[in-house]
C-alpha cells in the first residue's frame, strides 16, 4: 500500500511538472510575438565615415536646431557604426530638417488645467555621397517622435518645459540614427510611446 502510495504521489509530481513546462513555454511564445524584430543594416557598406552638419529648422518652434543635431551627433558616437567626421573626410551627408513641432495638452483635471503636455517633432531625413553632383542615397525619409511631460506645477512630478523638449529631442536623435543605417523605405514610422506616465498624486495647496 506504501509502494502505491507513492506511485500515486510520483505521478502527481509529474503532471505539475508537465503543467508548469506548459504554462512557461506558453509565456515564452508569448513574449517572442510580442517582441520587436531588428531592422537590416540598408546603408551601403561601403559608407563608415558620416558628416552630420547643423540641421535646418523649418518648424514653428525657435531655437531647436543646434540641441537637435547636438543630440543626434551623440547618439552616433554613441551607436558606433558609422565614424562622425568633418565633410572633407566623410563618405556621405546626413541632411535633416525639423518640419513640424506640436505641443498638446493632455488629462485635464476638473478646473480645465492640463497635468501633462505632449511634445511631437517630425524631420526629414536626406543622405548625400560626398561625391561630385551629391547623388542622394534612396528617398527622403521621415521621422517622428512624441514625448509626454507633467507640467503641472501643483505635482512633485512636474517638469519644466526645456526637460520635455530634451526628452523629445533625444528621442528623435535616436530614430534618425536607427533611420539612417536601416531606413530608405520613406516609410514614417510612428512615435514611441510616452515615458512619463500621468501622476494622479494632488499636491495643490
Amino acid at each position: 500500500m506504501v509502494a502505491v502510495g507513492g506511485g500515486y504521489g510520483h505521478i502527481g509530481s509529474m503532471r505539475l511538472h508537465l503543467r508548469c513546462l506548459t504554462m512557461l513555454t506558453l509565456a515564452v511564445l508569448a513574449l517572442g510575438g510580442c517582441a520587436r524584430v531588428s531592422r537590416e543594416r540598408t546603408l551601403p557598406p561601403s559608407i563608415r565615415r558620416v558628416e552630420v552638419p547643423m540641421f535646418v529648422n523649418r518648424s514653428a518652434e525657435p531655437g531647436i536646431e543646434e540641441d537637435a543635431t547636438i543630440y543626434a551627433q551623440e547618439e552616433f558616437l554613441a551607436d558606433g557604426r558609422l565614424d562622425l567626421v568633418r565633410e572633407s573626410e566623410a563618405d556621405a551627408i546626413v541632411n535633416v530638417e525639423l518640419t513640424g513641432f506640436d505641443d498638446t495638452a493632455q488629462g485635464f483635471d476638473s478646473d480645465d488645467f492640463p497635468r501633462q503636455t505632449r511634445y511631437t517633432v517630425t524631420a526629414d531625413i536626406r543622405i548625400y555621397q560626398n561625391s561630385p553632383g551629391r547623388p542622394q542615397f534612396g528617398p527622403k525619409r521621415t521621422v517622428t517622435a512624441s514625448r509626454s511631460f507633467n507640467n503641472d506645477t501643483r505635482r512633485i512630478t512636474y517638469e519644466t518645459k526645456g526637460a520635455g523638449r530634451e526628452l523629445v529631442l533625444r528621442e528623435l536623435a535616436r530614430r534618425i540614427v536607427l533611420e539612417v543605417l536601416t531606413g530608405g523605405t520613406g516609410t514614417t514610422y510612428d512615435p514611441v510611446p510616452d515615458a512619463s506616465p500621468v501622476d494622479e498624486t494632488d499636491l495643490s495647496f
